[in-house]
């Protein structure tokens, strides 16, 4: 009996390993200019939901169809031209060991508390400050901080235009050793810009590793994915 509900567990596995394979090829296929005759080689599943494969497909009626390349997804989204570390840590049997090796951050485990409350931050901050620029077509200066989020704080000539009741946030969440989170960002006149949010670790001080490491929302999405790895998202 035990010998039957182990195979019947294999199989399961197995057909939700190959729906997920199609699901990717589906995605990218979905998002060429040519999608007709795409071959696939190489596809593989990894944990919390990654696809990592090869794909040729043709870029132009008339040049001969392209080279296998890489690609992959994430939980539904599709990385068409993956970086290195995207491929090192997404398509990884063990991504909180790649995630230290190019990052070194981390390891990130489960009794790593500091590292979970920093990727659950920068998920509520990251999500608030999206917000934020689509009610107002920026995002908050640094001279407002991470405060504008909470507090309506209009920028010299560029009144808010919405502004929530109750703000975006209820608080601004200070880091593990309850600093508070360093913020910067950089803006141009009718182009999205950027930002980043900052820890600088336990000591506080730039540099370090282990607990004492910077920690940036540059590198969120690993961080993010870990959660999820290890099922805290």
């Amino acid at each position: 009996m035990l010998r039957t509900f182990c195979i019947t567990c294999c199989m399961l596995l197995l057909a939700a390993c190959s729906d997920d394979k199609k699901a990717a090829e589906q995605l990218l296929t979905n998002n060429l200019a040519i999608p007709k005759d795409v071959e696939f080689r190489r596809m593989k599943s990894y944990p919390a939901g990654v696809v990592c494969g090869e794909y040729s497909a043709y870029s132009s009626h008339l040049l001969p169809k392209d080279d296998f390349k890489p690609f992959l997804t994430v939980r539904g989204k599709l990385y068409r031209s993956p970086k290195e570390i995207e491929l090192a840590i997404y398509c990884s049997k063990k991504p909180a060991e790649a995630l230290l090796e190019w990052t070194g951050i981390g390891p990130f485990t489960a009794d790593n508390e500091s590292l979970e409350k920093i990727a659950a931050d920068f998920a509520a901050l990251t999500t608030a400050l999206d917000r934020y620029y689509q009610d107002n077509s920026a995002y908050p200066k640094v001279a407002q901080g991470l405060e504008g989020l909470v507090t309506p704080k209009p920028r010299a000539g560029w009144p808010l235009r919405n502004f929530p009741e109750g703000g975006y946030l209820a608080e601004i969440p200070r880091d593990p050793w309850g600093k508070e989170y360093l913020y910067d960002e950089e803006q141009w006149a009718r182009v999205k810009g950027k930002y980043e949010i900052l820890t600088l670790g336990a000591d506080g001080k730039p540099g370090g590793s282990g607990e004492n490491a910077d920690v940036s929302s540059d590198i969120f999405p690993y961080l993010d994915h870990m959660a999820h790895v290890l099922g805290q998202r």
